[in-house]
């Protein structure tokens, strides 16, 4: 049965307790109600999938605990670093590089990349705080429904009944008011696995931040989407 938890130091202990035995967890980010496991646990990680219903491509995310961990992760690019990460993050806009270590081929459907994000403060940074490794992440609602607000009544009803642990909390400071900003209620998310920096989605945080930091990021996301369905056709020929 699943445990449903208002914030606090002890529920976050008893959820970093789920998570080391293998279990999922339901946390408020400051975009969407986030369902996690431990990243290097594929048993968990399939489970993460089989409670979304996932089957198309849609790789887990990466959440780390601390900036400094970026590169312990992966393999940043010349033109954006460590240094560049950290003058941007905490944020809502996540970074995707090549793997520098290995992760379950599960978390990210077969790719060698992966997307990295810290948020600002959020129960979901608190975990991390608490947990001390990284989390594999998604949004905590079934999969095929688009870009939307995964509440907490959205993620009960999605995925309450099969997750361990379900974290809540009323901080609506910490919340993205998507609706008066005028953004999407998730990361931005940019990938830097190409011949140039892309946008794969505009999301909570702006792009006009971005540009300082990243002056050649193409802000096309259907050429994107083209790019990878190319990598994507080209990995799934040499597969067979």
């Amino acid at each position: 049965m699943t445990q449903v938890r208002e914030e606090s130091p002890s529920a976050l202990r008893e959820a970093a307790a789920v998570l080391r035995s293998g279990g999922m967890v339901v946390v408020p980010s400051r975009t969407n109600y986030a369902l996690v496991c431990d990243y290097e646990d594929p048993r968990s990680i399939a489970n993460v999938f089989e409670a979304k219903k996932r089957s198309k491509f849609g790789p887990l995310t990466l959440a780390i605990p601390r900036i400094s961990d970026l590169e312990d992760y992966v393999w940043t690019v010349p033109d954006f670093g460590a240094a560049h990460a950290e003058a941007i993050w905490p944020a809502e806009v996540s970074f995707i590089f090549a793997q520098r270590r290995r992760l379950p081929p599960r978390m990210t459907m077969g790719a060698t990349t992966v997307a990295v994000m810290f948020q600002r403060e959020c129960a979901l940074r608190r975990l991390l705080d608490t947990y001390q490794r990284p989390l594999a992440l998604t949004s905590a609602n079934l999969s095929g429904q688009g870009n939307i607000t995964v509440t907490r009544e959205k993620a009960l009803e999605d995925v309450g009944g099969v997750v361990d642990f379900f974290l809540y909390n009323d901080r609506v400071d910490e919340v993205v008011d998507t609706k008066a900003q005028g953004v999407q209620p998730s990361n931005t998310i940019v990938d830097f696995t190409f011949d140039a920096p892309y946008l794969v989605r505009p999301g909570a945080y702006p792009v006009e931040k971005l540009r300082p930091w990243i002056p050649g990021l193409i802000e096309d996301p259907a050429a994107y989407q083209a790019l990878l369905a190319a990598r994507l056709e080209a990995a799934r020929v040499t597969a067979e």
